[in-house]
């Protein structure tokens, strides 16, 4: 019976990717992206985000309004190579009631991820070449299934770029340039009045990564992310991608 569970849980991970892959592509399809001309990454300036940017040191800041901000957010560039550690928590009536942590190595559009649960339960993924590879900790059962660009997001717990692009406009409530943890980033907010929630994303200018996310129903925090220092290119990643029957999936060249 427990197998049985485990293998529709893995069926239902790998059936939520693909609609998140026919979503993104219906909704992008048409949509070109116009390019825009980043702020220099070492700049020290930071905006408040309704507010104009304070300081422009070290380059020419682009214009960034709630209507402008998701092309600023589509020109960005991803590392291809890195490793890092995301946090996520999750509340309830403003108390934390559940958390993952997540290790993350990337390379040459492969990706690893390791999520400990609040359980303490270790579940691995890999993605590469259009396949979903997945395993829990001291169990040798992997599954495998079709895989896209937008797994790796899901499977880390994080909201997605297509998240974010997808907003409608109307949506979105404030904009601008943020310091972040001491990194240069984009800020977005948007608000569901309807429904109650407000949504804020900060994404690395530097990296093109999510670096932190929050979610809010009704002024109460109930989802919160925060990434840790990128580590560009990746480094120390032999064995990382292979599966634990020691079938290597994937050598990163260094």
């Amino acid at each position: 019976m427990e197998e049985r569970k485990r293998t529709i849980l893995a069926a239902v991970i790998i059936l939520v990717v693909l609609a998140a892959v026919l979503y993104s592509f219906s909704m992008n399809l048409f949509a070109p992206t116009p390019k825009l001309e980043l702020a220099n990454p070492d700049a020290t300036a930071s905006a408040d985000p309704s507010g104009p940017p304070s300081g422009e040191q070290g380059g020419l800041m682009v214009e960034v309004s709630t209507r402008t901000v998701q092309s600023l957010i589509a020109s960005l560039t991803r590392y291809e190579s890195y490793s890092r550690t995301v946090t996520v928590q999750y509340f309830d009536a403003g108390q934390p009631v559940g958390s993952a942590s997540a290790q993350i190595w990337a390379d040459g559009g492969w990706s690893r991820t390791d999520v400990t649960l609040a359980s303490g339960r270790v579940e691995h993924a890999i993605l590469g070449a259009g396949r979903l590879w997945l395993w829990y900790d001291r169990e040798s059962t992997v599954y495998e299934g079709p895989g896209s660009d937008l797994s790796a997001d899901l499977i880390q717990r994080l909201p997605t770029y297509e998240d974010v692009l997808a907003l409608d406009k109307e949506r979105i409530t404030a904009a601008g340039y943020v310091e972040r943890d001491g990194l240069p980033c984009v800020f977005v907010e948007a608000a569901s009045r309807e429904l109650g929630y407000v949504e804020r994303y900060w994404i690395s200018e530097t990296s093109g990564l999510l670096m932190a996310a929050e979610t809010e129903k009704d002024g109460e925090l109930v989802y919160a992310m925060s990434s840790q220092q990128v580590v560009s290119p990746l480094d120390q990643a032999a064995g990382i991608f292979t599966l634990p029957d020691g079938t290597q999936l994937y050598t990163p060249e260094r």
